[in-house]
């Protein structure tokens, strides 16, 4: 799949070469207007394909602008340091709900 970024509208005016040499390489550029995405530059006549696996609904999304692909890998998160009893979730919830009365 390709590259695909966001930029806002000063920081393509200030960079304008540097994203068409990206484009030029495939990346589409999605260029957006106080976080809402307004026009997107690709090579012309560039077909992107979308996964069949993909849910019609995510791909439309991403057609739109409205939500983005990851560009890495999940990485594994370190593991928390906060170590509480077991049941401490529950108990903590039981005595909310007694105090509101439920």
């Amino acid at each position: 799949m390709p590259i695909l970024k966001t930029v806002g509208i000063k920081e393509l005016k200030n960079s304008l070469s540097a994203y068409l040499r990206e484009v030029r390489r495939g990346t589409r550029i999605l260029v957006a207007d106080r976080n809402r995405v307004v026009a997107e530059l690709h090579e012309p006549g560039a077909v992107y394909p979308v996964d069949d696996s993909m849910h019609p609904r995510l791909a439309e999304w991403i057609d739109a602008g409205i939500v983005r692909l990851p560009t890495s890998k999940n990485r594994t998160l370190p593991k928390s340091p906060v170590r509480l009893p077991p049941g401490t979730a529950k108990r903590l919830i039981d005595d909310d709900r007694e105090d509101r009365g439920s």
